[in-house]
């Protein structure tokens, strides 16, 4: 689950980046659209690495529970 987060980060951010050096040579979309997909590509990012951090923390929180170090 860790990795297929951090990969549909990555893949979302080199999106962003292709849209946005797309748009600076080329008229790709409206400026609108334009700024719209950037804000929501943000959000989708934010969301998901929001998603692995606290994956992450509840997995390290179980793990030390099992292990007798938290009661």
């Amino acid at each position: 689950m860790h990795q297929t987060l951090l990969k549909a980060i990555i893949v979302m951010v080199c999106i962003g980046a292709l849209i946005s050096i797309a748009q600076i040579w080329t008229i790709f979309l409206a400026w609108d659209v334009f700024f719209k997909a950037l804000i929501t590509l943000g959000i989708l990012i934010v969301l998901a690495g929001f998603i692995l951090v606290v994956k992450s923390d509840l997995g390290s929180h179980k793990k030390m529970k099992d292990e007798n170090y938290l009661d």
